[in-house]
């Protein structure tokens, strides 16, 4: 029995080794350490309690089937760990993973093959490691008689086992489970689409005749307003926020017809995440509240607007999709399997063109982008890479912070993306400008959240750990732009703001007056009110520097 400690001793060494190099809490270590030596004792206690020096080859196998799964579980969630910044718990990473198909995921493995290279080395070294030690200790063993099993052996291998039997009536620990953490996250998932699903026909139903939303439309007798929705944008690589390199030449021409909010974070580093809030009254104190409340399509309808979706991404993208199917008309034009395809923005100029040409007198169209989606060199043509191995003062400064060659290639590429999402964005406001110049017409350009490129570490991707996953652009351009003076208008573009309150913009923009418009939410309002914002869970505060907790 004193080999059998030693080995699970040996074991939960490994595991200490996660510890120490960051790759584990010290609260994934101390539960995971409860359940390898709970199942090592129990199992192997009880083989050995019963069948004596004839378990060694059974325990054996044990050790070598169950500690190399719990080292790769621990593998995974530290590359998630350094990829999301947080751990796969939360919703954000769930619907990230479990949502991705299989061209994003072939996508994803080779944007990020260095981290995911380096998260399989630490699996490969420790767990060779601890094997090899525990072959050194059976070897060291295989010569000594044992003495046979007596009674307290066998009680305690029974409470052992009966222990790992009681830690699993526990759900966090249960969840803890190597072998049962993500077919329960799984599950997870699927059983909160099924409910968002539902609960989402039955609020359609429910919300059919919305009399006790008081909308009232208090506009002009045309109104054109388009939401263009970006994706993964950080204002940090934007011209038009005073980054060295001219990644927004047609942004930077339009500057004095565009309103520029430059303190604007998104309320998750995420998109479903994001747009859940964005799109709905839900936001960071009610998360839940889309389940009760309308949403901007049905609010915008019931106003009698007619709605539009026009997207460059897939439309079975669980509950994005569903939003997008109650616009009455919707278009989606990639046809292959989601973010992993390179089918560029451009090609929504088309159906674009189409919901602008449409008679209705009041439309909203929402405009849903690829935007700077990883992998970044597929989110634009050939002819806008302009700052491939470019040597300039953004190159030099990252090579000044210790950035790889790797991270300052994928922000070359991030950087081409820009450009090429400005010309997108450039062409549909100009598009917009000549439409009807006699409808009065409003574009907001916002991104779901932002990337981390280098900016702050040796990382290109989402990243809920850094301020630069959540920093985004936000602008406004309008054909019946009041004239305003140049201190006022840096006051109303220097506004702090978190777009889980976009809904109320958007509804100001569209002249809607129902119970569900905040004023003191809305950006543009005289009776907006400045919030504390949340990242992560954390204060938000613009200046360098750590977040601070709550």
């Amino acid at each position: 029995m004193l080999i059998l400690f030693c080995r699970v001793l040996l074991s939960i060494a490994g595991l200490l080794l996660f510890f120490l190099f960051d790759q584990l809490s010290a609260n994934e270590c101390l539960k995971l350490s409860v359940l390898l030596a709970a199942c090592l004792l129990g199992v192997g206690g009880v083989l050995h309690a019963w069948r004596g020096n004839a378990s060694a080859s059974a325990i054996t196998v044990l050790v070598r089937v169950v500690v190399p799964v719990f080292y790769l579980d621990v593998a995974i969630k530290g590359f998630l760990r350094g990829y999301f910044g947080m751990r796969p718990n939360p919703n954000a990473v769930l619907q990230a993973m479990f949502a991705t198909d299989q061209a994003e995921t072939g996508e994803f493995f080779l944007h990020n093959s260095v981290a995911l290279a380096q998260a399989a080395g630490w699996f490969v070294l420790v767990t060779a490691a601890v094997l090899l030690a525990d072959r050194q200790l059976q070897r060291r063993q295989a010569g000594r008689d044992s003495t046979p099993p007596g009674l307290p052996q066998k009680g305690f291998a029974v409470f052992m086992a009966a222990l790992l039997v009681s830690l699993h009536v526990n759900t966090t620990m249960r969840r803890e489970n190597p072998a049962l953490f993500w077919p329960l996250r799984y599950q997870q998932y699927s059983a909160q689409l099924e409910a968002m699903k539902s609960m989402q026909h039955a609020l359609t139903a429910a919300m059919a005749a919305p009399r006790d939303w008081n909308v009232r439309y208090a506009g002009e007798d045309a109104r054109t307003v388009i939401l263009v929705i970006g994706e993964s944008t950080n204002r940090a690589s934007m011209s038009l926020y005073g980054y060295p390199r001219a990644t927004t030449p047609q942004l930077d021409a339009l500057r004095s017809k565009l309103l520029v909010f430059n303190d604007v974070i998104s309320p998750a580093a995420s998109t479903v995440e994001s747009m859940m809030t964005m799109l709905t009254p839900a936001d960071i104190g009610n998360p839940d509240a889309w389940m009760a409340k309308p949403n901007l399509l049905m609010l915008a309808e019931a106003a009698g607007y007619k709605t539009f979706w026009v997207s460059n991404q897939t439309r079975n993208d669980g509950w994005i999709g569903l939003l997008a199917g109650e616009a009455d008309e919707s278009d989606f034009i990639n046809y292959g399997t989601g973010r992993g395809e390179n089918n560029f923005d451009g090609n929504l100029f088309q159906p674009f063109a189409h919901a602008l040409r449409d008679e209705a007198p009041k439309k909203l169209i929402v405009v849903h982008l690829l935007g700077a989606h990883p992998s970044y060199d597929m989110r634009y043509p050939s002819r806008f890479a302009h700052f491939d191995r470019a040597h300039d003062a953004v190159s030099a400064q990252m090579e000044h912070q210790g950035r790889s060659s790797w991270i300052r290639s994928q922000r070359d590429e991030y950087d081409n993306a820009i450009r090429y999402g400005d010309y997108v964005l450039g062409t549909l406001i100009g598009m917009t400008e000549k439409a009807k110049t006699d409808r009065a017409a409003s574009l907001l350009f916002v991104s779901d959240h932002g990337q981390e490129v280098g900016y702050n570490r040796n990382h290109a991707g989402h990243s809920a750990s850094d301020k630069s996953g959540y920093e985004i652009p936000m602008l406004i351009w309008n054909n019946r732009q009041a004239p305003q003076s140049a201190a006022a208008r840096a006051a109303l573009e220097s506004r702090p703001y978190q777009t889980d309150k976009l809904d109320a913009t958007v509804l100001g923009l569209l002249k809607i007056e129902t119970r569900y418009y905040a004023a003191q939410d809305d950006i543009l309002s005289s009776a907006f009110l400045p919030v504390q914002r949340f990242m992560n869970g954390l204060r938000y505060q613009r200046a360098a520097g750590p977040l601070t907790r709550q």
